[in-house]
This record gives structure tokens, sequence and C-alpha cells, in this order.
């Protein structure tokens, strides 16, 4: 099979190209800025600091986890005999090893995934698990509760595990992410107190910034093994393939869109993908997650052949199935996301990733039109007259004239979803930011603003140190690949409200654990 795919038509052609590369203007430019970066302060700069070990195990963090698990592994002691003879731990034995769950495929194949593997396949299935109780069983009163009642659940067996499993003692699941997240809480929450004219509209406007961060924490304490990451990794790359080909499909037979998706002055544009989402911005920005997530599978020197090229072959699923989204900020995501994981993993796809860009600029008219109409009269007039920046110019008023600067008009009040919820001011045009910073500025303050770019900063430089410290090989790329899906995130967020998605705010933060999996508490598997 590996012969057969290695002399194909498209090997060969991929085998030209890089020859061609190897004697072209384009490698003797690369190889003159290498030598230049290899000598520069800069580059010296950077390694004293991404490789500088982590001091976190000497921190009094650190050190009050750890006095908690000895504490926990104590109590652990005095309940298990207790918890052995409960009710409920006897009667899921008893249910667990009778015949017919005993001997049934189902058991086989969970016990395959083992208990946590199966948290995290739901957890990672949040986007198809939440569409299916909305849109199709139409299970409102459950839909609206069922994320809220899974996060308390698996915050539940973490204390159940700690109960009942006999192991040595457990070391602090501390990372470098703790300290920021705990600090922008701590502001959301002192500003949920400080602005809030209406308290349960400043509840729920923390809650949907805020309350999907949390599984950060839990994930980092889900995640124990290669085997729990590679879960989480080929379910989450998995259900993003099965969009990209239903929002393809839903191309090409030309699912019906509202008129105001495509501007009149846009030819072309028929139709914009969007799934089981709901809208084509979020959708492209989920396939901006999973492209170089995906694209990083193609790097592991213990895969087969075929696996790769499958792996391309998913990459270029995602790519496409991001083009037909005709979501601009996506692309410009996605233009981020791949070219920094070109740069930081095989420098020698960018001529490639050119060639791949230009053909679609030249052969897909839809997308070149789409881009181009940004710079026309009809875009400026539209924007101008309801588009971002007259909708930006109005919050930023209603900051700087209406309410405090520092603190904010008040979480849930302006610029998302709880304030076009909950349309409690007379007077006042309610609508969407679609810029995720500018919504968190108006609502939040300079005070709110400014911690989250902290918290946002110190993601990405722990992410960094975590990735940039160990040798690269295969999980080290897959972990690249998730950054670069997080910094594209970060780049659309400048155009979309994408973290009132309260999947995507799972996800990115679902992402950081991971990457802080690999850096802290990464083990082999035996």
């Amino acid at each position: 099979m590996d012969r057969v795919l290695r002399n194909n038509f498209v090997a060969k052609l991929i085998a030209a190209f890089a020859t061609a590369y190897q004697f072209s203007c384009a490698k003797r430019f690369v190889d003159w800025w290498k030598e230049i970066y290899s000598h520069s302060n800069t580059r010296r700069i950077l390694r004293r600091y991404l490789l500088r070990p982590s001091t976190l195990v000497y921190s009094n963090y650190y050190r009050f986890l750890d006095k908690c698990n000895t504490l926990g592994a104590k109590l652990s002691e005095a309940l298990r005999p207790a918890v052995d003879n409960s009710f409920f731990f006897r009667l899921w034995h008893t249910f667990k090893n009778s015949r017919v769950v005993s001997e049934s495929v189902t058991k086989k194949a969970l016990e395959k995934l083992g208990s946590r593997g199966i948290l995290i396949v739901c957890f990672t299935l949040y986007l198809p698990i939440d569409w299916l109780l909305r849109d199709v069983l139409n299970l409102a009163s459950i839909a609206s509760v069922w994320d809220e009642l899974f996060l308390l659940g698996c915050v539940a067996y973490l204390f159940w595990r700690m109960l009942i499993t006999k192991r040595e003692r457990i070391r602090p699941r501390a990372t470098p992410l703790d300290a920021p997240l705990f600090f922008f809480l701590a502001v959301a929450v002192f500003l949920m107190s400080v602005v809030s004219p209406n308290m349960g509209i400043a509840v729920s406007g923390w809650r949907a910034v805020c309350q999907h961060m949390l599984w950060f924490f839990v994930i980092v304490r889900l995640i124990e093994d290669e085997h729990d990451l590679n879960v989480f990794y080929y379910t989450f790359c998995g259900m993003c393939l099965v969009i990209a080909l239903h929002g393809i499909f839903q191309y090409i037979v030309g699912a019906e869109i509202p008129a105001h998706w495509v501007s009149k002055t846009e030819a072309g544009v028929r139709t914009r993908a969007f799934s089981i989402i709901g809208s084509p911005n979020i959708m492209g920005c989920l396939l901006v997650m999973a492209a170089p997530t995906l694209a990083s599978l193609a790097y592991d020197k213990e895969k087969p052949l075929w696996l790769k090229l499958c792996a391309w072959a998913g990459v270029m699923i995602l790519c496409v199935a991001t083009l037909v989204t005709f979501s601009r900020g996506a692309w410009f995501g996605l233009a981020i996301a791949a070219t920094l994981f070109v740069l930081l993993c095989d420098r020698k796809l960018v001529l490639f990733l050119l060639i791949g860009v230009a053909a679609v600029l030249l052969f897909v008219p839809e997308v070149a039109n789409r881009i181009l109409y940004l710079f026309t009269p009809e875009f400026q007039a539209a924007t101008n007259a309801g588009g971002r920046a007259i909708r930006w110019a109005t919050g930023l008023d209603l900051l700087h004239n209406h309410s405090n600067a520092f603190l904010g008009f008040g979480l849930g009040r302006f610029g998302g979803a709880i304030a076009m919820q909950n349309q409690v001011i007379e007077g006042l045009d309610y609508f969407y930011m679609d810029n995720y910073y500018l919504k968190t500025l108006v609502e939040m303050g300079y005070a709110g603003l400014s911690s989250y770019i902290i918290l946002l900063f110190f993601t990405l430089l722990s992410s960094a140190r975590t990735l940039f410290k160990r040798h690269k090989d295969a999980l080290t790329i897959r972990g690249i690949g998730m950054l670069c899906g997080m910094i594209g995130v970060l780049a659309h967020c400048y155009f979309e409200n994408i973290f009132e998605v309260p999947y995507m705010t799972a996800y990115f933060w679902a992402f950081a654990a991971v990457i802080m999996f690999l850096g802290f508490r990464r083990k082999k598997t035996p």
C-alpha cells in the first residue's frame, strides 16, 4: 500500500515541487533569514525564556494544593469502608457484573474507553449533543441546563474517583494558567457585584463569560495519560470532519440561507455552509481550530503513510469547508493558524501554502469577490450605515459617555447574547458587537478587558513555554497544532462574538488543558 501511495501522480507532483524548491529564490531567502535569526539577540532572549524550567513546584500555591491532596488521601482512607459498603456502590457492582452486562459488546467498548474516556467523549461531543437536545428533540428545558449538570457531574466524578481509587499519593494538578484564570474570574465577580442594576442579568452575564472557562480545571484533571489525550484528539477531529463534510454537502445542494447573510453586491455567493451549528461564522471558527490540530497527525513518525495522507486529506476537507462558509473572519483566522503551523512545524510547506492561496483566489472567484468587496464604496457605506463600524462606535460611546469607563456598562447589559435576550433599557438600540474584545470592554470596562488580555497573554505564553521546552515529538507537534488553532480563534474574535457560544469557549480552554497536560503531567501509557 505504501508503495502505491508513493508512486502515484500526486506524490510525484509533490516530490517535483519539493525538488524545485531546493533551487528556488524562496529557499535562498529563507536560508538567509534563518542565518540572520540564528545569530540575533531576539533568538537568544526567546530561547532563554521559553526553555527556562518552570518554578511552579516551588510556589506556595503548589504547596497548598499538595496539602489539600494529603487531606484528600486521608479522607479517602477514612471514608472508603463506608463507600465500599454503601447501597449504591453494591448496586453498581451487581449491575456491572451481571451476565447480560458483562458479556455485552457495549460493555467491552466502554471498558476500553474507561470512565474518564467516556466523560471525555461526552465533553468532546458537546456540540452535537447540544444540537440534538435543542433542534432535534426540542427539549428546551433540558437543553438549557444539561451542560451545567454535566459539568457538576464531572466534578462529582473526580471526587468520587478520589474516594474509591487506591493509589499512591497524588501530585497536585497545578498549572501556570491557574493564577491568571482565578484572577480574571475574581475580577469578573467584582464587576458583577459593583455594576449590577439588575442582578439577574449580571449573574447571567457572568455565567456567559466565565462558566465555560471552568472546563479547563476539569479537563486538566480528567486527562491523565496519552490514552485520554488520544480519545479527546480523535473524537474532536472526527466530529469536525463530519461537520465539514455536511457543510460541503450543504454548499453543493445550495442550502437555503437568510438573505442578510450575503450582500446583494457580492456576486456568485449563492449559499453559505453552516451545518448543524446554524452560523457559518461559528462553523468556520470551529474548523479553524480543527485544521492545524488534524495536520499535526501527519508528523507522527509511528503512524503509517496511508494514515498521514488521510490526515492531509482531512485537512483539505476542513479548509474547503471553511472556504464555503464564506466567513471572512474564519478565513483570516485560518490564514493566521496555517501560517504559524507551517513556520513552527515544517517550513518546507511555505511554498505549498502560497500556491494553495493563489489557486483559491484565481480559481474560486466567489472568494476573491468577497475579499475585494471589503475595499468597495458599497461596503464602506454598508458598514457605516449599520455594520461593524457604527456598532463599534456606538459601543464605545456607551462606555465613555454613559457609564464608568473603568468598570464598564455591566455584565450582560450590552453587545452580547444576554443583552439581546433581556432588552430592559428603553430607547437603547441593542445589537451584537461582532467583536468579542470590544464587547468585553463595553460590559466590563478597562478593568475587565485588561484582566482578560492578561489571561490570554499568559495562556499563549505558558503554552509556548510548555511546548518549546520539550523534544519535538508527535504529541508535542499535536500540541503545537492545537496552539495554532487557538491563536486562529483569537484572531477571529476580533470580528465575531465567538466566545458567546458555550462550546467554543469550552473547546478553547480544553485545548489549553491538553497543552498543560503535555507540559506538566504527561506520562507514557504502559
